[in-house]
């Protein structure tokens, strides 16, 4: 597990020293992905770079960037491919010889041997680049649901590559925001679906499951090698649908199985977040069977009871007899790390948990576990928000029920609905009928598109209803899901800890899309088989109790921070160009909308620390500061 960089210069024009001092630039800032070895090696026009976080072989010979015994192919690699052993027996036995126990090796010999067909038979998460000296060619390639970054940018004729967007800003010469992304993140609150761009200008995001290639001067499109929808199918599908129900929940279970145990891999220790839900809880006891000494991690919302989880925590982990280590989460470790949790984040933060995130990752790194298996990724698959999908089935109903009724009723419902969301009525007059329009113009229509493609994929589900349903969750393994994937990634990297997620093995992913809606949402039970499989391993009261969510008491916490003077001569007024008065006086009135208002806050933290270049440690220092003066500024007072 790693950070790679690396720049091709499209000219070729250049010295390789300078091509080595822009590269050991972009390392520099992404020590904390990888603070037990550096590497920066230039080859002519490509110069390539690592971070390297050892978890398989421990030793020097797994330092980057690696070559293979010709010194033909080079490879960064940032990941962990939990099949690397076989397919290193595979590539052996066809006269492959290998130097070190890394999966990196193997992973350069794959893509020597298969080509871009390697893609397809990694198991795990990734992002790296190869460079094939003999045909110029520089490859890089991200993992299926994105859970390891992968950015790039065109400086000065040179196509730059990182980790991380912060490191990629050292080899831009200008910031600017990206406008239309930045409106699409304020309606959506998530800036990775829908289009490769970034919220800053000039920099893109290599999409989950594609591919790109650089040579001779030229930079190719990012193709695409996976999709969750292509594994939609519908003999699979039928199946699934005339077995025994108690079939079909024994294959899920041994495919999530062996998913836990592949993932447990590592020449370091490893944990499990564990935060009380059936999710973590599952992957958790499932870890336990294999590792009966593996400690678990869990935050405890404290002085809050009614959102602290640790009482099921402890109650999972004393059922399997493994230790529980406990962060107690603040108000205070909130508010004086949230400036941090942005700046890892690389973007605003989508999730004020996010901090929680980070701190639970350092609290275990300080214990000595550097590798953590978290339980994301199961609500999509499984059908775990209530509110997306099984009253995704009430909207459709309704929306039919409300066809019906005379247009002026229609209207007064609608303008009572702009009414409890603070929308002003005279900001519609008769054109209240095109909201729905413009946000889907805002983003290009792409989550329309995302919508009608993954309905397509189940064209023959009969019913229109189920179809539409399934539809949403595999859309949301696209879509909903790629914010809390780069949440788990950022965070943990920051802590320099690796996470692993095991409900994302692609295998059982291709199995779980397939599966009929009744196994996922039966009754008034959602989640039915996972419940069905957790009841096996995890005590009853927590497979079944209502799900929580992870939420923290944000109104309590972000109460000292929601005065207007932190905004002030900051970027939201002076790069953004938001008019004051009526900006300000919102943040007054932040109370009406406190994850409005925390989602300002991050952008403006945001923004001080990408575009106004203001330290991590200033910030938080600004931040708290103003957070012991009055909540009214001399402009919001002058309004």
């Amino acid at each position: 597990m790693c950070a790679i960089a690396g720049l091709f210069c499209l000219s070729s024009t250049c010295r390789e020293q300078d091509h080595a001092e822009v590269v050991s630039n972009i390392c520099a800032v992404q020590v904390h992905r990888g603070p037990d070895d550096l590497g920066v090696h230039a080859l002519d026009a490509v110069c390539l770079g690592s971070n390297r976080l050892s978890i398989i072989d421990l030793s020097k010979a797994g330092h980057m960037p690696m070559a293979d015994e010709t010194g033909r192919c080079w490879i960064v690699y940032n990941g962990e491919t939990y099949n690397f052993r076989q397919l290193r027996d595979e590539l052996a036995a066809r006269g492959h010889r290998f130097s070190s126990n890394t999966d990196t090796e193997v992973v350069m010999h794959a893509f020597q041997h298969w080509g871009d067909a390697c893609f397809e038979r990694l198991t795990g998460m990734f992002a790296f680049a190869v460079f094939d000296v003999e045909s110029g060619v520089l490859t890089l390639a991200r993992d299926r649901f994105g859970k390891k970054p992968l950015y790039y940018t065109i400086q000065d004729g040179h196509f730059v590559f990182a980790s991380e967007v912060k490191a990629l800003l050292r080899a831009c010469r200008q910031r600017r925001p990206n406008f239309q992304r930045l409106i699409e993140w304020s309606l959506y609150r998530n800036a990775d679906f829908g289009s490769p761009d970034t919220l800053i200008e000039g920099v893109s995001s290599l999409p989950p499951g594609h591919f790109m290639k650089v040579c001779k001067g030229r930079v190719g499109t990012p193709r695409p090698y996976y999709s969750p929808a292509s594994q939609v199918d519908s003999a699979v599908y039928e199946r699934f649908a005339a077995r025994p129900a108690a079939s079909v929940t024994a294959e899920i279970e041994a495919l999530l199985e062996a998913s836990v145990r592949a993932r447990l891999v590592s020449d370091v220790p490893v944990g499990t977040l564990c935060s009380g839900g059936i999710d973590s809880s599952l992957i958790t006891a499932l870890c336990a069977r294999d590792l009966p000494d593996v400690t678990a991690f869990h935050v405890s919302v404290s002085g809050y009871e009614d959102l602290d989880e640790h009482r099921y925590a402890r109650q999972v982990t004393e059922s399997l007899g493994i230790a529980l280590l406990t962060y107690p989460m603040t108000a205070e470790a909130f508010r004086e790390n949230l400036p941090r949790a942005i700046y890892h984040s690389d973007f605003p933060l989508t999730h004020p948990n996010s901090v929680a995130f980070l701190l639970i990752s350092e609290f275990a790194r300080r214990h000595g576990v550097i590798v953590l298996l978290s339980g994301e990724g199961a609500d999509e698959l499984f059908g775990g928000y209530m509110q997306r999908y099984r009253r995704y089935g009430q909207f459709l109903r309704a929306q039919r029920f409300f066809r019906l009724l005379p247009a002026k009723v229609r209207k007064a419902v609608a303008l009572a609905g702009y009414a409890c969301e603070g929308i002003p009525a005279t900001a519609f007059s008769e054109y209240e009928g095109l909201l729905a329009h413009t946000t889907g113009f805002l983003d290009k229509f792409a989550r329309e598109d995302l919508r009608v493609r993954c309905e397509e994929a189940y064209r023959f589900v009969g019913r229109d209803s189920e179809r539409a349903v399934l539809a949403a969750m595999l859309a949301d393994m696209t879509n909903f899901l790629t914010p809390l994937l780069r949440r788990l990634d950022r965070m943990s990297m920051g802590a320099s800890v690796e996470c692993r997620t095991p409900f994302l093995d692609h295998q059982l992913v291709g199995a779980i899309v397939n599966l009929p809606l009744t196994y996922r949402l039966r009754g008034r039970t959602d989640k039915w088989m996972l419940k069905e499989i957790a009841a096996k391993y995890v005590p009853h009261e927590v497979v079944y109790r209502r799900k929580i969510g992870f939420p923290l008491p944000v109104k309590d916490y972000l109460a000292p921070l929601a005065g207007t003077g932190f905004f002030e001569g900051g970027f939201c007024l002076e790069v953004l160009g938001l008019q004051p008065q009526g900006f300000l006086n919102v943040i007054s009135n932040w109370q009406d909308n406190v994850h409005g208002f925390f989602n300002l806050l991050a952008l403006e933290i945001w923004g001080r620390l990408f575009f106004l270049d203001q330290p991590v440690e200033e910030v938080t220092g600004h931040l708290l500061r103003m957070s012991h003066r009055p909540g009214r500024s001399r402009v919001a007072q002058a309004s």
